[in-house]
Parts: structure tokens; sequence; C-alpha cells
């Protein structure tokens, strides 16, 4: 509950900032997030594309379904 509260403000106060920023500045971080926002979205891609290619070991035959502890000495 609390992080939806800190969530939902943190959104309120960025919109009010937005509001009464000077249009420059606005601008500067509109330029910065979209840069960060294009890189997140390459490095997404980068990892869709790791898993899709990845291929999982397929179990053994003779291996237990779950693994053994050893005993405490």
């Amino acid at each position: 509950m609390r992080s939806l509260v800190a969530f939902l403000l943190g959104l309120i106060l960025g919109g009010l900032g937005m509001l009464f920023l000077p249009d420059p500045r606005r601008d500067e971080l509109n330029a910065e997030v979209r840069k960060q926002t294009e890189a997140l979205q390459t490095q997404v891609h980068q990892f869709g594309d790791q898993l899709k290619t990845l291929t999982l070991p397929k179990p053994e035959e003779k291996a237990s379904p779950s693994p053994t502890s050893s005993p405490a000495q």
C-alpha cells in the first residue's frame, strides 16, 4: 500500500513539476528520458533475442526428480 501511495505521489509531483518547469529544461528532461527509454528498449529486445535462442538442458533419465540433501554431521 505504501508503494502505491509513493508511486501516485511521485506521479503527482512529477506532473506538477512539468507544469511549472521552464520550457527549455522540460525539453532537456524529455530528451534525456527518451534516450534512456530507447536504451532500455534495446536491452529488452536483446534479452528477448537471447531467450529465443536459449536451449534448456534435457533432464537425464537416471537423475532424481528432486535434489537430495546430504545428512548433517
